[in-house]
């Protein structure tokens, strides 16, 4: 393949213009190129080395940046994971407190019901006595409230009377009352 392709097939018939022309272009492209040429500068081993050595420094520089950033990227990422699993198990702790406590009341009512619920039934079998007032063998504190009942009259004194009264140990001692009198005589003795 030629570098030239003429506008004529045959050579003689060439146009010397175009042939000046081309051959100034070349002659342009020689110039740039021996311009070009001249800038190469020869490098000695000690020059390339040197230039080796700074790169390498270089380099260096960027990847000990490159680490340390890496560095404490990883140690914020393992904070937060860390301190997110701390808030994690903080929360779970807290939700088994929560959860034992609501068992331990639990457990303790019905150790509390189960433990009443036992005393009673065995000191019933302690506290049974025949109501006079009935005749029936029933619970004491049924047959204390019948007899009670019974002899309540509208001469027992109530707390609130007796308070109102208000009597000193001495005073009342002057009174000098059996505790009939002052259950079913109150109000009219202790004037």
């Amino acid at each position: 393949m030629a570098y030239f392709e003429f506008p004529h097939t045959r050579t003689y018939e060439g146009d010397l213009g175009w042939i000046i022309k081309n051959l100034s272009e070349v002659a342009a492209i020689t110039k740039h190129l021996e311009e070009e040429f001249a800038k190469i500068v020869i490098l000695t081993q000690e020059q390339i080395q040197s230039m080796i050595d700074a790169a390498i420094a270089d380099n260096n520089l960027v990847i000990a940046q490159q680490l340390i950033d890496l560095k404490n990227q990883i140690t914020t990422e393992y904070k937060g994971y860390v301190t997110a699993q701390i808030n994690t198990l903080t929360i779970y702790i807290d939700n088994q407190d929560s959860y034992y406590n609501g068992l331990a009341q639990s457990y303790a009512a019905t150790a509390e019901t189960n433990a009443k619920n036992y005393t009673d039934s065995q000191v019933l079998n302690y506290t049974m006595m025949v109501n006079p007032i009935t005749g029936e063998y029933e619970d004491v504190r049924n047959v204390v409230e019948d007899v009670v009942q019974y002899f309540h009259t509208e001469n027992a004194l109530t707390a609130s009377e007796y308070d109102a009264l208000d009597l000193t140990a001495s005073a009342y001692d002057a009174y000098d009352l059996t505790a009939y009198d002052y259950d079913f005589n109150g109000k009219i003795r202790l004037v």
